[in-house]
């Protein structure tokens, strides 16, 4: 009988040492936390990028995009209505662009940037101006990119978004610099960088 019951106490302490062990191996192939991707974040992130390159594109076709790059200040050398930042903070732009972003995402519960980006005609180098911008995007934000080009004879507007008698070639200041010789003021990419809140 004791031979039997050695047997027994070997064969569970074995398979215990395998059962460890496997658990030990499956756990360093592949480990599972919180923040590791799963298939439904993923189909958010991408829900979330075609709502923001759908805004974006509709808000580039109708002018809205163009007439929230247009509403500068350059007495103030700032986007109208941004208090004293040169850009909006609170995601609040008195314009149909920044009305179009907060009703997206703001009441869905996403944050914004948006972003004008252009090369510096002086230093070849991008630089990238905010316009709204409501923080520091998440390793999880999707940005959408549409390409805007702007003229010399492209009028400013006021703060409520009627044209004033300012070209673009006239004005004291604006947010992006001449960067084209001839009838083109410059040729700028806006980004609109979206991330859950």
């Amino acid at each position: 009988m004791t031979d039997r019951a050695q047997t027994f106490t070997l064969e569970s302490v074995t398979a215990a040492v395998l059962l460890v062990g496997t658990v030990i191996f499956v756990t360093q192939v592949g480990g599972v936390t919180a923040l590791t991707a799963s298939t439904s974040s993923q189909q958010v992130t991408e829900a979330q990028y075609g709502v923001a390159v759908g805004v974006l594109d509709a808000a580039t076709a109708d002018g809205a995009v163009r007439a929230t790059l247009l509403s500068w200040d350059p007495d103030d050398s700032s986007f109208h209505g941004t208090g004293d930042y040169r850009y909006a903070v609170d995601g609040e732009m008195p314009t149909a662009f920044g009305a179009l972003l907060n009703e997206s995402f703001a009441d869905s519960g996403y944050t914004y940037n948006v972003n004008v980006v252009h090369v510096d005609p002086t230093t070849n180098e991008q630089r990238r101006v905010p316009v709204i911008r409501q923080g520091t995007p998440t390793d999880d934000a999707v940005r959408a990119v549409r390409t805007v080009t702007l003229y010399d004879d492209d009028v400013l507007l006021d703060s409520s978004g009627t044209e004033t008698e300012t070209t673009l070639t006239e004005a004291s200041s604006f947010h992006v610099p001449d960067a084209v010789d001839g009838p083109i003021y410059t040729v700028v990419r806006v980004e609109v960088v979206v991330w859950p809140v």
